[in-house]
């Protein structure tokens, strides 16, 4: 069977159950060779479920993910080399065992061969926990995590009773052995690894029956796993000999069902292809025979059922058979003459209460329900390794120039008192935020930087609890000035965001501002996770999570490749930026903010008549408004090159919430000289198209990624020479933003104006952005650079009312 890639549904929640705080995705990392990975996630996910209130629970299959043919290929391999070369598989049991070169070897292949399927599974399913019963798919997550490309919590549910090297994952968080002796195997091949002895990973309803053993007959469970190796008609006529009788699975096997069948033993024989309700069958048992010792194994010890393992099969199912013997848990039986004879032993009353009673007094020590709820507890580990867009804007963040994003939100009068606007906002944070992968994130700054995360931030941390007061009475004259002060200190990187409140009493109206580390995200997804955390819809509409990237096809990749070499080449043959007028030496951290609320049904109205979208259009309007700004302040200049973003999400197959800087950053040149107004819109549709096509956003990504991969030394020199007033003259992004309205405290969100840092040595950069009838721009600018900067704001109004006209 195969395991489900997509949220399996809930089942009826048992009586015992008590709902708790708990991951709210869990990923199960299987593997589809026999059935006793799949009944071990299973087990995990009816716990879980019972034990966390709305958990989603995803299945991934590590074979599938190792690529096409490979899961039928292993099944073949094992189902071979057991059933016809027992001694090839025998052999590299012992290897990966007992020889320290092979078993590193073995665990460096397949680590690499199935690290990038789960790479990709957990891209695409965002999971806060991740729980792996596969011993491949453990190689591989362990590889993940000591790449720094797990950064969620992680742990490893051993199916077998005595694991194998495949099975240990050193950097993992936890793994859950059912046998004291395994645990210390994993402990003697990997000490540093986290290991705990926990309850047999079986589905609730494999419990002890109700009652002794009932006269007559005993009967035999006779199971040789879901491929039925080994001779299952001589270990049947053993059992039969004895005067038991029989239940068998032959696993579907038409062969082995047609040689039972011959054995002309009346009722004493139950042959079944399959057996639907194998708990029914593990209770309504007296005894278990199997030569598998895994899964099976572990139900007949669940259900305390006297085990009986004979001739096991090679490698595993021996080191299996062994441990459990050793523990008195099970009984080996070399052949059916051992077999005939423990069945009957088992027969007499007192020696089957006394095995009753041993694996009664082993299940006393464990506690399933409390193994999953430690899972829950698990937290990712500090240092997961940062992608290297983001890097990038922390190497181009100086004291200058303070790398940070965010928004003014401004809220009508109306709802929460703005006194009380703090408390309602760390509230907010400690409800939502934990919910939010990018406000769960803080940065460790050093010789190699990473996330921390905080699985519950702190809101003293991220919520200022002074006001910045607007007003006659306040410290600031204006909103803007509350911005400008707000954004004007470098935001310390373990922080990473934080949130403050400007009141204005005399009208009664309180702007949110909101910041944000550049290394965590760019616009889109800052914007994302405001709206998330802040509005009092999101309480009705849960902020869900990022699919995250899916790799694209090999094709899709060769195509990716052609076009970044040729965007390479288009970018390489641009001219230089040259002279500008809003170029030269920032002076200090503390920019200029301005806001500017547009007519959003204006906006759209002059789009449609110029035939442009509303992205080429606001940039027009910019345009105009630094033509009019040089013209009167006797500084012409013909052009000006603005570094315009372009997401890339969805060219790489995530959503507006995947986490990080995913956008391109391509050059656009805006004609700023005298023009008729109709004539500059064009001109600047031109401009946008040519920036977004020809390759030039893979090429200005790639260059991004390529300067953020750089060593730590030669990766801030490189980026702030690429990142500045060399290659461009100012940055300016238009986002999607909020169209419908939304209300944080019961008061209406009137406009969200975004805020953008400026680049080394280029003193302005404009973002725009919709929010419900609004078209919202925020403005960063250098006074020592930007002429005439008093008026801006006032000529991007004028500008946008002429292109209406034209």
């Amino acid at each position: 069977m195969r395991p489900r890639t997509q949220a399996s549904p809930a089942p009826v929640r048992t009586p015992a159950a008590v709902p708790a705080a708990g991951p709210g995705r869990l990923l199960l990392v299987t593997g589809s060779i026999g059935e006793g990975h799949h009944a071990a996630a299973r087990a995990v996910e009816e716990r879980a479920r019972a034990l966390w209130d709305g958990v989603e629970v995803v299945w991934t299959d590590t074979l599938a993910d190792m690529g096409r043919g490979t899961a039928p290929a292993f099944r073949s391999i094992y189902a071979g080399c057991v059933r016809y070369l027992p001694w090839l598989y025998g052999l590299y049991h012992r290897l990966l065992r007992r020889v320290p070169p092979f078993r590193a070897a073995t665990r460096a292949v397949i680590g690499a061969w199935s690290a990038p399927g789960l790479a990709a599974a957990v891209d695409r399913h965002r999971p806060d926990l991740v729980v792996a019963t596969f011993p491949e798919g453990v190689t591989g997550l362990d590889r993940l995590r000591r790449r720094g490309r797990l950064p969620v919590a992680a742990a490893a549910v051993v199916a077998d009773p005595a694991p194998h090297p495949l099975w240990i994952g050193p950097s993992l968080d936890l793994h859950l052995v059912s046998t004291a002796a395994g645990a210390e195997m994993l402990r003697r091949w990997a000490p540093e690894a986290r290991v705990r002895v926990g309850a047999p990973p079986v589905a609730r309803r494999f419990h002890p029956p109700d009652g002794d053993r009932a006269a007559g007959p005993p009967r035999v469970l006779v199971s040789c796993g879901s491929m039925a190796f080994g001779d299952v008609a001589g270990i049947c006529r053993a059992v039969l000999d004895t005067g038991a009788d029989v239940l068998v699975g032959t696993g579907r096997d038409p062969a082995l069902r047609r040689r039972l069948e011959r054995m002309a033993a009346g009722p004493a024989l139950d042959v079944r292809d399959w057996i639907d309700d194998p708990a029914a069958a593990v209770r309504g048992c007296d005894v278990v025979v199997t030569n598998a010792g895994g899964a099976t194994a572990l139900e007949a010890i669940a259900c305390t059922r006297p085990l009986l393992l004979v001739d096991p099969v090679p490698g595993h199912g021996e080191a299996n058979a062994l441990l459990l013997a050793r523990a008195g848990l099970a009984r080996l039986c070399r052949g059916p003459d051992e077999l005939g004879a423990a069945v009957r032993e088992l027969s007499r009353p007192d020696r089957h209460a006394a095995a009753v009673a041993a694996l009664r007094a082993h299940l006393r020590s464990t506690d399933p329900d409390a193994d999953v709820a430690a899972l829950g507890r698990l937290r990712a580990p500090d240092g997961g390794r940062m992608r290297a867009q983001d890097a990038f804007f922390l190497d181009a963040a100086t004291r200058r120039v303070p790398q940070q994003v965010g928004a003014v939100v401004v809220l009508d009068p109306g709802g929460v008192e703005a006194r009380r606007l703090p408390r309602l906002l760390a509230d907010l944070v400690r409800e939502r935020a934990p919910g939010i992968d990018l406000l769960c994130r803080s940065l460790t700054d050093g010789r190699s930087p990473r996330w921390v995360r905080d699985p519950a931030p702190d809101p003293g941390r991220h919520v200022r609890a002074a006001p910045l007061t607007v007003g006659p009475d306040g410290r600031y004259r204006s909103v803007d000035d509350a911005a400008t002060a707000f954004f004007g200190s470098a935001l310390d990187p373990a922080v990473a965001w934080e949130l403050a409140v400007a009141p204005e009493p005399a009208t009664d109206r309180v702007a949110v501002l909101a910041r944000a580390h550049h290394a965590l995200g760019d616009g889109l997804v800052i914007t994302d996770a405001l709206v998330a955390l802040l509005t009092d819809e999101s309480a009705e509409r849960p902020h869900g999570r990022a699919r995250g990237v899916e790799r694209p096809p090999r094709p899709l990749r060769w195509r990716r490749a052609a076009r970044t070499l040729r965007g390479l080449w288009h970018l390489a043959a641009m001219p230089p930026a040259g002279r500008s007028p809003l170029t030269g030496t920032v002076r200090g951290p503390v920019h200029r903010r301005i806001g500017v609320d547009l007519d959003g049904p204006a906006v759209r109205a002059a789009a449609r008549a110029h035939g442009v979208g509303t992205t080429a259009l606001v940039l027009a309007v910019l345009a105009e408004a630094l033509h009019r700004t040089f013209a009167e302040a006797g500084v012409p200049a013909s052009r000006v090159r603005a570094m315009v973003p372009i997401t890339t999400r969805t060219r790489a197959g995530a959503d507006a919430r995947a986490t990080g800087n995913r956008m391109a950053v391509v050059p656009a040149d805006l004609p700023t000289g005298p023009m008729p107004p109709h004539l500059r819109v064009a001109a600047v549709a031109r401009a946008v198209h040519r920036a977004g096509t020809g390759g030039r956003p893979e090429a200005a990504s790639a260059a991004v990624d390529a300067a953020g991969r750089l060593p730590r030394p030669l990766r801030g020199p490189v980026v702030r020479l690429v990142h500045g007033r060399r290659f461009f003259h100012l940055v300016a992004s238009v986002m999607p933003g909020v169209r419908r309205t939304v209300h944080v405290g019961g008061r209406r969100v009137d406009a969200i104006r975004p805020v953008l840092p400026l680049a080394g040595g280029v003193g302005l950069a404009v973002g725009a952005l919709h929010c419900g009838s609004r078209t919202c721009v925020g403005i960063t600018a250098d006074p020592d650079l930007v002429p005439l900067l008093d008026g801006l704001a006032d000529r991007v109004r004028a500008s946008l009312r002429d292109m209406g006209r034209s």
